[in-house]
């Protein structure tokens, strides 16, 4: 009888550390206080498209270089000109990928998306993924704190990623000053160092 009550109170200690490691696990990850940089391996997430699609990063780097854009939202009118640009940014036929990342709603993301569109340069050729919680974007350090308990509390500062097949960054541009991006020729030559399209 001593053996089993000694089993059972080894078996309750022991899911007690697994579960206490695991939020470990999970606070060190949401508190990240700097952004992943390059020669990183990039936080794996999932989040959902516009198109309500689950998209996984380290499913989908398997096939090609992906290009994670975090941006403000869809109030953002900096915002809006660089994910307009975006659309020049991948070649016809193209391997690449491109994911514009922020906490706005799927909706919110394609009302910005037909409003772009309505400029008459093409249409968006990259999918937008919906990170409300911010969790992703807490995952990547970027959480912008100028406006921590406000209502966009959990906007990121605006910053480009380029992510190898291995999931590897190698190539970031984070920008702490909302006005300033990337320009898609700086992107095209990181993605050109690849060697792929």
């Amino acid at each position: 009888m001593s053996n089993m009550s000694n089993n059972l109170k080894y078996s309750v200690v022991y899911a007690a550390a697994i579960v206490l490691l695991a939020a470990l696990g999970v606070f060190a990850q949401t508190a990240r206080t700097e952004a992943v940089k390059v020669g990183d391996t990039a936080p794996d997430f999932t989040l959902s498209d516009n198109f309500g699609k689950q998209i996984t990063l380290s499913k989908a780097v398997k096939d090609a270089p992906v290009v994670l854009v975090f941006y403000r939202g869809s109030w953002c009118p900096f915002c809006a000109r660089q994910l307009a640009d975006l659309r020049e940014l991948l070649k016809d036929g193209g391997k690449t990928r491109l994911y514009a990342v922020s906490i706005d709603a799927a909706e919110t993301s394609n009302n910005l998306i037909k409003k772009i569109e309505k400029d008459g340069k093409g249409k968006i050729n990259y999918s937008f993924l919906s990170d409300t919680s911010a969790k992703t974007i807490d995952a990547y350090g970027l959480r912008d704190p100028r406006y921590k308990d406000e209502k966009f509390d959990g906007i990121p500062y605006p910053t480009v990623y380029v992510v190898g097949s291995d999931r590897k960054i190698v190539w970031a541009k984070l920008e702490k000053d909302y006005k300033n991006r990337p320009t898609n020729a700086e992107i095209r030559a990181e993605i050109d160092k690849l060697k792929v399209k």
